[in-house]
C-alpha cells in the first residue's frame, strides 16, 4: 500500500512528523523531558509514548485526548463501544499486540483502527499490508487498547499455543493415555507433575478466567473416547467453548483437583472441594464436584462470584403485586415460608435476598445449608457434612436450643426434617427452606407425601413462592419484531388479543456475545394462604381446587407473570416457553387493555372486554383456526339464539 493511498483518507505523512515532535511542538513536553524520554526509550526498547507515561511525563488520557484535539482524528472510548468479531479479526492479534491498535470499524474499504501513535508511519503501513484495506486512524489510550485486544481477540489461539507448548515438554509416552492399570502411586505422581507444568496451569487459569468474564455459572470438563470438551454455562444454557486433546485431560483434572484439594489418586469415586481465587480484584469461590464416567472423570466446577449476589427483593425481577405479598409474608413472626422450583432456577439467591430483609442487630438468623454458596454478613451459617452425621435433622435440633428467630434450612427432602421444621414454627421461630415441586400449590402435596399431617401444613404454612428463571432481551441489540405467529398460535393465543403488545428480541451484538439474550430475571408466584385456602387443605381438598381458590383470591400465576414480562419487552416468548412446560398455566392477552387473563376467561375482569375466543353457543374455548365449534356444532362467529344462558352472562 502506498503513502499516497494514506493521503487520500486523511493522513498527511509528507513530512513523516514523529510523536515527540508534535508533542514538543504543541508545548505539551519540555525540550529535556523529551530528551529524557528518548534516553530513556532506547533502554526500556519501548515506543515513545508507552515511556513518556512511564515517566509520567504524560497521562494516557492526556496524550489521547491532546493527539485528538490537535490532529482532528477522533477519541474512541473502548470500554463503551462495542466492536465486531469479523472486523477484529482483520488484524492478527500478534499485530495488535505489538502496535498496540485494535479495528474499530470497516466502510468501503477503509478500516478505522484505534491506537495510541497515529503519527507512527511504520505502524499504519504494518496494519495496511496485514489487513489489505486503507487505514484510518482513531485515538485510544493504551490502557483500553490492551484490554480490547484482550476481551475481544479468540482466546482458542492461546489455548492452542498452550497446547502445543505441554506437547513439547512432553515425553512421546506422556502423550498416551494412562491406561486403568497402572499403579496407584506412580500413576499419582505422573499426574502431579505433569499438572505442574506451566502450560497445564495457565490451560486452567484461562479456563477459569473466561468462565467469570463470560458470566458463566459453571464449568462443565467433560471427556470422550478421542478427546474432551470444556463448556459453560451462561444464563442457564450450556455452551460449548473448547474441545481438546485426550492426553492433556489427565493434568487439567490433577490441576483442578490440587486446587481444591482433592486426592488426585482417586479417580473411581466422586470428589467434592472448593478453592477461592481472585479475578479483577474480585474473590470468585469455585465449587469443585468430580465424577467418574466411562472416558475418565467429568469434573463440573460452580462459579460463585460474591460480587455478583444479589440480596435485595427490588432486584429479583418481582412484580409490585407480588413485592407487596413477599413483605407481608417476611413481617410474620413465625411459621413456615417455603421457596420452590427446580434446581438452577434461583431460590438460594430468593432465600438469602429474604434473610437479608429480616437481619437487624436484633435478629438472631440461623441457616442450615449444603453447600453455603454465598457468604452473609451478621448470618450464623452451617455447612452440613454428612460424613460426620452433621445433617439437617441434627443441625436443627442444636439449633432450636440456641435462642434463633429466623431459621434457613437449605432443603427439606425428608420426613424428619420437615418435622423439625414444623416443631421450630410451632416453637415460635420463622422458618425458612426450598421444596422441589412445579408449583405453589403442589407444593401442599409434597409436604403431606413427606408424612406431615394436614391439619400442621394448614396451620404452619404461611405461604409459598414458587419461581423460575427466564433471560432477559440484550438491552443494547433490542428490536422490536413483528408478533410471533406460530409461538402463539402453538400457546392458544389469539392474534387479535396482542394487536396492542409490542414483541422485541435481541439482534445480537459483543455485548451479549451474539446470543440476543443478556442476564436472568424471575418470574414468580406467591401463594400467601388465607382462612380459605386452610380451610381445603385440612379437608383434603384436591390440588386444582388449592389452585383454583388461589387463583380467584389474588395469586399471579408463573404464566401470567412470565406473559407481562413479555409485554414489558423484558423477555421473549419463545423463552417463556421454553422455562414453562405447562402450557395450561399460560394465560392470554386481552384485546381491549392488554392485560394478561387465563385462557377459559369469556370476560375481561380489568375492562368488561368480550373474549371473542369462546363459542358464543355454549362458552367452550376454541383454538384460533377454527371455523366450527366442536362441541356445539355452532359456526364460530354466529349470535347464539336469543334467551340463550351465555348470551345473557355476556
Amino acid at each position: 500500500m502506498s503513502e499516497n493511498e494514506f493521503q487520500k483518507n486523511g493522513v498527511e505523512f509528507k513530512n513523516k512528523k514523529r510523536l515527540g515532535d508534535f508533542l514538543f511542538d504543541a508545548g505539551l513536553i519540555t525540550h529535556d523531558q523529551l530528551n529524557r524520554a528518548l534516553n530513556e526509550q532506547k533502554r526500556l526498547g519501548k515506543k515513545l509514548g508507552e515511556t513518556l507515561t512511564i515517566l509520567r511525563i504524560i497521562s494516557d488520557e492526556a496524550l489521547a485526548q491532546a493527539l485528538s484535539t490537535q490532529l482532528g482524528y477522533p477519541f474512541m472510548d473502548l470500554t463503551t463501544t462495542a466492536l465486531e468479531p469479523d472486523i477484529v479479526m482483520a488484524i492478527p492479534e500478534s499485530l495488535a499486540k505489538k502496535q498496540c491498535a485494535i479495528p474499530v470499524s470497516l466502510e468501503n474499504k477503509t478500516l478505522t483502527v484505534a491506537m495510541v501513535d497515529p503519527l507512527d508511519y511504520e505502524c499504519l503501513r504494518d496494519l495496511g499490508f496485514a489487513s489489505g484495506f486503507r487505514i484510518q486512524p482513531a485515538i485510544a489510550t493504551r490502557k483500553d487498547v490492551l484490554e480490547a485486544i484482550e476481551r475481544y481477540y479468540n482466546l482458542n489461539s492461546s489455548v492452542e499455543s498452550i497446547v502445543q507448548e505441554t506437547a513439547q515438554q512432553y515425553d512421546e509416552s506422556l502423550l498416551q493415555i494412562i491406561p486403568e492399570i497402572s499403579p496407584v502411586a506412580a500413576d499419582a505422581q505422573s499426574l502431579e507433575e505433569r499438572s505442574r507444568l506451566a502450560p497445564v496451569i495457565r490451560l486452567a487459569n484461562l479456563i477459569m478466567t473466561k468462565a467469570i468474564r463470560q458470566r458463566a455459572s459453571d464449568i462443565h470438563i467433560e471427556p470422550a473416547s478421542r478427546d474432551f470438551r470444556v463448556r459453560y454455562r451462561i444464563d442457564g444454557l450450556l455452551k460449548e467453548d473448547l474441545r481438546l486433546p485426550k492426553w492433556i485431560h489427565g493434568a487439567l483434572i490433577s490441576r483442578m483437583k490440587i486446587l481444591g484439594k482433592l486426592d488426585i489418586a482417586e479417580r473411581r469415586l466422586p470428589q467434592d472441594g472448593s478453592v477461592r481465587v481472585r479475578s479483577d480484584n474480585r474473590e470468585i469461590d469455585l465449587r469443585l464436584s468430580t465424577l467418574p464416567t466411562q472416558y475418565g472423570e467429568k469434573m463440573v466446577i460452580r462459579v460463585l462470584d460474591q460480587g455478583r449476589l444479589v440480596v435485595s427483593l427490588d432486584t429479583l425481577g418481582v412484580s409490585s403485586q407480588n413485592l407487596s405479598q413477599i413483605r407481608s409474608l417476611m413481617r410474620r413472626k413465625q411459621g413456615i415460608i417455603l421457596v420452590t422450583g427446580p434446581t438452577g432456577s434461583g431460590k438460594t439467591t430468593t432465600l438469602y435476598s429474604m434473610i437479608h430483609a429480616v437481619r437487624d442487630e436484633v435478629t438472631n438468623i440461623v441457616t442450615v445449608e449444603d453447600p453455603i454458596e454465598y457468604n452473609l454478613e451478621g448470618v450464623n451459617q452451617v455447612q452440613i457434612n454428612t460424613d460426620i452425621g452433621l445433617t439437617f435433622a441434627h443441625c436443627l435440633r442444636s439449633i432450636l436450643r440456641q435462642d434463633p428467630n429466623v431459621i434457613l434450612i437449605g432443603e427439606i427432602r425428608d420426613l424428619e426434617t420437615a418435622e423439625i421444621a414444623c416443631r421450630a414454627a410451632m416453637t415460635g421461630h420463622l422458618v425458612l427452606s426450598t421444596v422441589h415441586t412445579n408449583d405453589a400449590p403442589s407444593t401442599i402435596t409434597r409436604l403431606v407425601d413427606l408424612g406431615i399431617p394436614r391439619y400442621l401444613v394448614g396451620s404452619l404454612v404461611m405461604g409459598v413462592i414458587a419461581q423460575r428463571l427466564v433471560r432477559c432481551v440484550c438491552p443494547r441489540c433490542k428490536t422490536i419484531m413483528p408478533p410471533p405467529v406460530e409461538s402463539l398460535v402453538s400457546l392458544k393465543i389469539p392474534l387479535d388479543s396482542v394487536k396492542s403488545v409490542s414483541f422485541y428480541y435481541g439482534k445480537g451484538c459483543n455485548y451479549c456475545n451474539y446470543l440476543g439474550y443478556q442476564g436472568r430475571t424471575g418470574l414468580y408466584e406467591v401463594l400467601e394462604m388465607t382462612p380459605r385456602l386452610r380451610e381445603l387443605v385440612v379437608a383434603g381438598a384436591a390440588e386444582q381446587d388449592i389452585r383454583s381458590t388461589a387463583l380467584a383470591s389474588k395469586m399471579t400465576s408463573l404464566g401470567e407473570d412470565g406473559l407481562n414480562k413479555v409485554k414489558e419487552g423484558i423477555t421473549t416468548i419463545e423463552e417463556l416457553m421454553r422455562v414453562i412446560e405447562v402450557r395450561e398455566d399460560l394465560q392470554t392477552f386481552c384485546a381491549q387493555c392488554g392485560q394478561s387473563i387465563h385462557i377459559d376467561f369469556q370476560v375481561c375482569p380489568y375492562c368488561a372486554h368480550l373474549v371473542t375466543h369462546h363459542c358464543h353457543a355454549c362458552g367452550k374455548p376454541l383454538q384460533p383456526e377454527w371455523i366450527l365449534c366442536p362441541y356445539c356444532r355452532n359456526r364460530v362467529g354466529d349470535v347464539p339464539p336469543p334467551g340463550h344462558s351465555n348470551a345473557t352472562q355476556a
